[in-house]
């Protein structure tokens, strides 16, 4: 396949994907594919133009050591990175910014280098235990992806006849728009005394502590506006069978949890979710539970790391801050203190750029490093999910 037609492939792509029935997953993993071929065509045509200028005698010299190195990421250059470093130590917008700098207004600031971004996914990967569990996605803004509703089904039929021809039906979508999240932060460490790769290393850790902690709130309890649409405000997605209420004198009984919860979960979901609720919720009512035999139902038990593996009822518990999920103790009635869910059905969207401005605070008298993320986020499919309210 050659550049043209990759490309028509591509624009054709972008049409289907919006188009009632379309297969997502398939049509993104094509588009991939796609995106690798013509990388690799382009950069044969560069090697081939650089070639053919040096045998016509063309090319260019190098008359430098210290020529400014040409990549084809130009936010991993050494230069770049640099710069960047001297503009969170100074404000001051140097050329090697001006050049490289997709937008320059002054409220957006600059591209963060690659290798500061990398090391933020990185980080944001090992911590984050809500963040490491849902689907990320690089759609642009504004497209709908069409939710199926109701799944094609096979039946018996006798010799010469035929079944039934099926329409998948596509009736809901879910559709991405541009959010801001943004953290700003303060440096400890002077630029001109450390290393380039431990400053770097140091904004990274500061960027993701921040980053990881907003956007897992929101997977949780984002309301949608402003904001990615967080779990529990998928109310009107979620099947109201599903939303149920757990009363106080019912929290520490096995048969009361079996019927109205676990008798909840869809069968096409078993073996697939998992239960998130705090620390306190689930030490305090749910740990030790046992049932009518006096076996264990809900325990923790310690790996050889050392770090505890919570279990209840054969799914695994992903114990959160009350500022996540609050407290049963503490919640106020009708108000959501545990989730079970897949967490690869929810879906965040965004491109992983980020840009970095620095602004003095007149306020405080300090030098702000404000760093921006564009995304969003919302279920893919709510069916599988069980809000778990307090109830009197």
């Amino acid at each position: 396949m050659n550049k043209e037609a990759i490309l028509i492939r591509m624009k054709e792509i972008a049409e289907e994907i919006i188009k009632e029935g379309a297969d997502v997953n398939k049509l993104e993993q094509e588009a991939n594919e796609l995106r690798t071929k013509l990388k690799a065509i382009e950069e044969r045509e560069r090697i081939l133009k650089e070639a053919q200028n040096i045998n016509n005698g063309t090319g260019n010299v190098i008359d430098s050591i210290n020529k400014t190195e040409e990549r084809e990421d130009k936010y991993s250059t050494l230069e770049y990175r640099k710069a960047f470093r001297e503009y969170l130590k100074t404000g001051v917008v140097s050329e090697e910014l001006r050049a490289n700098a997709t937008t320059m207004t002054t409220d957006i600031g600059v591209v963060i280098p690659t290798t500061i971004m990398n090391e933020v996914v990185q980080k944001m990967k090992a911590s984050g235990q809500i963040w490491e569990r849902i689907r990320k996605t690089a759609f642009k803004g504004g497209i709908k992806i069409p939710t199926a509703s109701v799944k094609p089904v096979a039946t018996w039929q006798a010799e010469n006849t035929l079944a039934d021809k099926q329409k998948k039906t596509i009736n809901t979508y879910i559709e991405f728009g541009y959010y801001k999240l943004q953290c700003r932060i303060a440096t400890s460490l002077e630029s001109d005394t450390v290393s380039l790769d431990v400053y770097e290393k140091t904004i990274a850790a500061d960027i993701a502590e921040a980053m990881i902690i907003a956007i897992e709130k929101a997977v949780i309890s984002g309301t949608g506006s402003g904001m990615p649409k967080g779990i529990i405000n998928h109310t009107s997605e979620i099947p109201a069978e599903q939303q149920i209420t757990m009363a106080s004198a019912d929290m520490g009984k096995w048969d009361k949890w079996k019927k109205n919860v676990f008798a909840k979960i869809p069968l096409a979901y078993e073996g697939k979710g998992l239960f998130i609720m705090s620390k306190a919720t689930f030490e305090g009512y749910i740990d030790g539970m046992v049932d009518n035999n006096g076996q264990p139902i809900a325990r923790t038990n310690y790996g050889i790391t050392g770090a505890p593996v919570r279990r209840f009822g054969g799914y695994d518990v992903l114990v959160v801050e009350p500022d996540y999920l609050p407290n049963y103790d503490t919640a106020n009635a009708d108000d959501v203190f545990a989730i079970f869910v897949d967490l690869n059905e929810y879906v965040f969207n965004s491109n992983m750029q980020m840009t970095m401005k620095r602004y003095f605070d007149e306020d405080t008298d300090e030098w702000i490093d404000k760093a921006t993320l564009i995304g969003d986020g919302k279920l893919r499919d709510a069916n599988g999910v069980l809000l778990i309210k307090k109830g009197a």
